[in-house]
């Protein structure tokens, strides 16, 4: 008998609606209170989820949720870090994605 993969979802903070794990980006906060971004989705630590989608990555830099999905500030810096690491991921996904907009 084959026993299939579990599909696993989440909630994502933006929009509060859950969808397959696979379809969303996770932060990860660790031991030590310091954010991560977790494209992998390997880090130790509490996650937090948001949709692969421009719309929702905005709002959530926007709105600054991360501050309530680990319950704590977080530094503009912070956030800062954080983008310019999403932006340089969205980059390279669109690059492989479409090798042809590669300049």
């Amino acid at each position: 008998m084959k026993i299939d993969k579990k599909n696993y979802s989440r909630k994502s903070i933006v929009d509060n609606q859950i969808y397959p794990i696979a379809d969303l980006l996770r932060f990860s906060k660790d031991q030590n209170g310091e954010i991560h971004f977790d494209p992998q989705k390997t880090h130790q630590g509490r996650g937090a989820y948001c949709l692969k989608t421009i719309e929702q990555i905005e709002q959530l830099f926007k709105k600054r949720l991360l501050n309530r999905a680990f319950k704590q500030n977080i530094e503009i810096e912070v956030y800062n870090k954080l983008r310019n690491e999403v932006d340089e991921w969205v980059r390279k996904i669109q690059e492989e994605e479409f090798p042809m907009l590669k300049k």
